[in-house]
């Protein structure tokens, strides 16, 4: 189990970048820490994931803290991407973070607009991601984006196996 002091640390850094929200178990941290480890809670982390998220966190802080913004939220338009489907997205967004090879020089969000750029053939501008984004067309993403973290592991292995 993670030490008392590392899931401080968690907390700590996660609420300096603005990305944690007090009693949202679905917030950025949260959705980040299931994309990196498949564990929901920051309580579930081994010592060694939650030395792995704190080495994350710590890269993602680079310098200054960004400042804190008001609470995320899903907005949802009728006929478009629901709020739980914007969160799965998100959550194999981290996850093929996560299983780059190498640091990508493009944020998530850019990432995850290229993506629907390329798989949906519709506009999308990382502040709003699924504005154009149908239910039918964000449950074809998730699919497309499951395949990428599939793929994307395989490759870790295929790598990890060629180095060692």
């Amino acid at each position: 189990m993670a030490k008392a002091e590392q899931i401080k640390t968690i907390y700590a850094t996660a609420g300096a970048l603005g990305i944690v929200e007090r009693g949202n178990p679905q917030d950025n941290l949260h959705l980040l820490v299931e994309g990196m480890t498949g564990k929901a809670s920051v309580k579930d982390l081994t010592a060694a994931e939650a030395a792995e998220v704190i080495k994350e966190l710590q890269k993602r802080q680079g310098g200054a803290a960004p400042p804190r913004r008001s609470r995320k939220t899903h907005t949802e338009r009728p006929g478009g991407a629901t709020s739980g489907q914007q969160r799965k997205v998100w959550a194999l967004m981290y996850q093929l973070e996560a299983a780059d090879t190498g640091p990508s020089s493009a944020p998530v969000g850019e990432r995850l607009c290229g993506i629907i750029r390329k798989e949906l053939h519709l506009s999308a501008v990382p502040r709003q991601p699924f504005a154009w984004v149908t239910f039918k067309a964000c449950e074809k993403l998730i699919e497309v984006l499951k395949q990428y973290v599939k793929n994307a592991g395989e490759r870790k292995v295929v790598g990890d196996a060629a180095d060692g």
